[in-house]
């Protein structure tokens, strides 16, 4: 049995003491709720997993609420205990909440923590996704709500191809230098299109093609050039076909971090957002994650444009690839995090809860996404049969790609800092 603590540094607006009784009803006083409805509403409470093979369930119950599907489950990690944070921002409202217990124990003292939501109804939302798809694996039921007011700007081509087995139509092509700028051009289509379905407009969405930016290259060697990953002949313009917006960069033609920055800053100004939502630097450990989060904030310094709020969200967990946990349509909270924060000092959190239509219609922009066309092997197809055997969680799997199953979730939650926290110790951090 590991210890293991998640170490957010939370700030919540309301911090209200909590107690769990024996049947997992919780008390708290309700005279401290505060009036407004437009909150995140997390129970931070210690865990303790009782089973080496299953996750641990947590199922809340509400006289007279009816979920429309799994929305009332929650799953932690099997031979873990330590704080944790359950999800209760689905609930109608707070009265006569019961959490009972499956394969896990609660202690009795926690804390309810909430969140004002981040004002997010008027001006502009701009959505960076590192690569086709992590827009919508982060946050298709956002978006969707807020279709009109969303840009989304996809930072690079994602033309890396593991091996030739991996394409998208099998012996399409016979060598890497042919499959590599094809999944590019295809990524490209699919960044430009996918959004579509969510009736976000066409010229609200920008493929800026970049390749091979890290942030040690951003801070190391901004105006090096780096040959793009999809073969010498090419540069970021090749996979912008698709762009209403003009970009410098466009005349150009430099695969350069220096160069990824100046057009996030042209952004920024062009659209000026009061939200914008980026993959979180602390948690998501992929390399193109990490960089666009340390470029927006280099872009955020040279436009000198700071939005109200930056939303912060997690696609990639160091060694762990099932979360969010749990079958198809249940809920989900915070992503594991059992290091303390290195750059920022406090941090909210908003969750945004999806109805079973929006979780649905979420299924069929995954569907459109090649990346996650994934074919299933008979080895895939037994070890998920065995899965489903040993651990009970019955996943429907809407496709072969696991994606289906983590990323179709009854929330989306991010965490959140004000524009200026963001820039500030972002680029302190780094510098100090």
């Amino acid at each position: 049995m590991k210890t293991l603590d998640y170490q957010y540094p939370l700030q919540p607006d309301w911090h209200i003491p909590a107690t769990l009784d024996a049947s997992g009803h919780l008390a708290f006083d309700e005279n401290l709720l505060p009036e407004t409805t437009r909150v995140t509403v997390l129970l931070e409470v210690s865990y303790t997993s009782t089973s080496n093979k299953r996750m641990g369930k947590v199922e809340l119950r509400q006289p007279g609420w009816q979920p429309e599907a799994r929305e009332h489950e929650q799953f932690f990690e099997a031979q873990q205990r330590g704080k944790r944070y359950l999800n209760l921002t689905g609930l109608p409202n707070l009265h006569e909440v019961q959490c009972l217990t499956h394969d896990c124990t609660l202690a009795s003292q926690a804390s309810l923590l909430l969140f004002r939501e981040p004002p997010m109804a008027h001006g502009p939302i701009l959505i960076i996704a590192p690569h086709a798809d992590d827009a919508e694996l982060a946050a298709f039921g956002v978006y969707q709500h807020r279709h009109s007011q969303v840009w989304i700007a996809t930072l690079y081509a994602g033309e890396s191809l593991q091996k030739m087995s991996k394409q998208y139509i099998p012996d399409l092509d016979n060598s890497m230098e042919a499959g590599c700028p094809r999944k590019a051009t295809i990524r490209h289509w699919n960044s430009m299109t996918t959004p579509l379905l969510a009736k976000v407009p066409a010229d609200q969405l920008v493929c800026l093609g970049y390749s091979g930016i890290t942030v040690e290259t951003l801070y190391d060697a901004p105006h090096d050039a780096i040959i793009h990953g999809a073969g010498k002949g090419y540069s970021p313009v090749a996979f912008r076909g698709l762009n209403v917006l003009s970009l410098s960069n466009d005349r150009e033609e430099l695969n350069t971090p220096q160069a990824m920055v100046n057009e996030l800053s042209e952004l920024l100004l062009r659209i000026q957002p009061t939200t914008v939502l980026v993959t979180d630097p602390e948690v998501d450990p992929h390399p193109e994650h990490k960089a666009a989060a340390h470029a927006l904030a280099l872009a955020m310094a040279q436009s000198d444009y700071v939005p109200q709020n930056v939303l912060m969200y997690v696609n990639h967990l160091e060694g762990i690839k099932d979360f969010p946990y749990g079958p198809e349509h249940t809920t989900t909270a915070l992503a594991p995090c059992y290091k303390p924060y290195q750059y920022f000092h406090q941090v909210q959190v908003y969750s945004y809860s999806l109805s079973l239509a929006e979780q649905k219609e979420k299924v069929v922009a995954f569907d459109t996404m090649h990346d996650l066309r994934a074919s299933a092997s008979l080895e895939k197809q037994i070890k998920r049969w065995w899965h489903e055997k040993r651990y009970g969680y019955g996943y429907r799997y809407y496709g072969n790609h696991m994606y289906f199953q983590t990323h179709i979730k009854a929330a989306e939650v991010f965490t959140v800092l004000s524009g200026h926290n963001y820039r500030e110790q972002l680029l302190t951090s780094r510098t100090s």
